[in-house]
């Protein structure tokens, strides 16, 4: 019976040491969470309406014959005319760029459907691009040009596609004023919950979304429209600040 005072001081004294480590333990948690750093996430926006300075437009010529010297010939009378309708059209002939003549052989099929080695006709083909800064001459000149076919130019027009020159000035303006418009959203979050906004942990720059005038479409890896005279341009930054 002499070992049970021992047996309970025993059993004391490891209660003792127990509460003693759930003390400590608990403290710690306590310092942990109040230095735990606390901070408030946002996403800051900027947009702007832009329009495009610089138009770049490309059109094609071809020409067919079973000679390959008339077939030179119409084609060489069909630049012509063209150039003719540019320069009507207020268009500078430095502005225009003429490539080379390109020349395809068409074979005549025979019966069974192989290729003989007559010749059915030649096919020249040869492209104008015009580059200009008078985005809307640009605009009217290549939806005007398919006129010419009435006068037997068999002449195609590509689409246009439109610039903005000054882009990457506008992108960096663009950033600041996303910044500044999530420190505002990240204020007023500070202010509604009784903290004070600190200092700045961290920003990620988002992608740019240039698209025509009032699309809702963008894209995660950005988008760089060129089909639009008037564009719109947003900006999207991801800020986090501290608090304290």
């Amino acid at each position: 019976m002499a070992d049970a005072p021992d047996r309970r001081s025993a059993a004391v004294l490891i209660l003792v040491v127990g509460l003693f480590a759930i003390a400590l333990y608990a403290g710690s948690v306590v310092r942990d969470v109040r230095g735990a750093s606390r901070t408030v996430t946002v996403k800051g926006f900027a947009q702007r309406p832009i329009r495009s300075d610089f138009a770049i437009w490309t059109g094609s010529l071809t020409a067919r014959s079973r000679e390959m010297p008339r077939a030179y010939e119409k084609i060489e009378a069909d630049l012509a005319r063209m150039l003719a309708f540019l320069g009507e059209a207020g268009i500078a002939r430095e502005q225009i760029s003429v490539s080379p003549v390109s020349i395809q052989t068409r074979f005549r099929q025979g019966e069974q459907g192989y290729f003989t080695n007559e010749v059915e006709l030649y096919e020249l083909g040869q492209t104008l691009t015009l580059s200009s800064k008078d985005v809307a001459r640009v605009e009217t000149v290549s939806k005007e040009v398919t006129g010419l076919i009435r006068d037997g130019v068999e002449v195609a027009s590509f689409a246009p596609s439109f610039y903005y020159t000054a882009l990457d000035d506008l992108k960096i303006e663009m950033l600041g004023a996303a910044s500044a418009d999530a420190r505002l959203r990240a204020g007023e979050i500070a202010d509604k919950t009784g903290a004070m906004l600190g200092k700045l942990a961290w920003a990620t720059q988002g992608v740019f979304q240039i698209t025509p005038a009032h699309s809702t479409e963008i894209s995660g890896e950005g988008m760089y429209d060129t089909s639009s005279i008037e564009k719109t341009v947003r900006a999207v930054v991801t800020v986090s600040f501290g608090l304290d």
